[in-house]
């Protein structure tokens, strides 16, 4: 895949609204990744690249960062935030030359862009969104390592470890902005972020809360066939969890 990544790619220049500097990032082209399927997780799966690689910008000036639907989004508030807490700390440098971002290159981006939207106290619904991407990018790491690389098991569970850390964190906040925010949220609306909330539930072990989220899903008419089917899928798995744990 990596041979022709770059290929896919475009360098976008963006003005950071911190430093005003201009910064380029590497964004996938329109109508070139090729979708395939979505985890349980609804981490998207394309054949071509992996998406969520570029999804944060990062400023190498002063290092500002943040997922590319909210780059902009400052109010002055948070911009003196990030000057005094991300800025005054921060060592400014150049932007390294790559063809594409390495799944751990995109993990520290998106670490980054964590980091930042928790300093600027951002809503909770975007700081549980950044924790999912980060997880979906450990998922990600984990599926890289081939089976007969040194020690491929130890390295797996590892980096699986580090995903559940972050869904973990990615419930907590996207249980409060569900309380608090109003929709659309994270990009999501209610059906789909009751969805993600109930797999997060389950990955939690917490099944009860889990279903509560789900019957929701499978009950709303709006939501797509693709999104009830999932759901269906999740309750099997809730089940079968309940099953064992009796």
């Amino acid at each position: 895949m990596e041979t022709n990544e770059k290929k896919l790619l475009i360098d976008k220049r963006y003005d950071c609204p911190v430093c005003e500097k201009q910064i380029r990032a590497k964004a996938v082209k329109s109508n070139s990744a090729r979708f395939v399927n979505t985890m349980a997780d609804l981490r998207p799966i394309y054949s071509n690249i992996n998406v969520t690689k570029y999804d944060a910008v990062c400023c190498s000036y002063c290092g500002y960062a943040a997922l590319t639907p909210n780059f902009n989004n400052l109010t002055l508030t948070q911009k003196k935030l990030i000057q005094d807490k991300i800025q005054a700390n921060y060592k400014s440098h150049e932007e390294p030359e790559c063809d594409f971002y390495t799944t751990e290159m995109a993990i520290s981006r998106m670490k980054m862009a964590l980091l930042c939207t928790i300093t600027k106290e951002a809503k909770d619904s975007e700081i549980g969104n950044v924790c999912l991407k980060i997880s979906w990018l450990y998922q990600a790491l984990a599926d890289e390592i081939p089976d007969d690389a040194p020690d491929a098991a130890t390295k797996k569970e590892l980096y699986l470890k580090e995903a559940d850390n972050a869904a973990m964190k990615s419930y907590k906040h996207l249980t409060n902005a569900r309380m608090h925010e109003n929709y659309p949220m994270a990009g999501m609306n209610e059906t789909t972020l009751d969805y993600v909330l109930s797999y997060l539930a389950y990955k939690s072990g917490d099944y009860q809360t889990a279903m509560q989220y789900l019957s929701g899903v499978v009950s709303d008419r709006s939501a797509s066939p693709r999104l009830k089917d999932k759901a269906l899928d999740l309750k099997d798995m809730i089940n079968k969890a309940k099953e064992q744990e009796s």
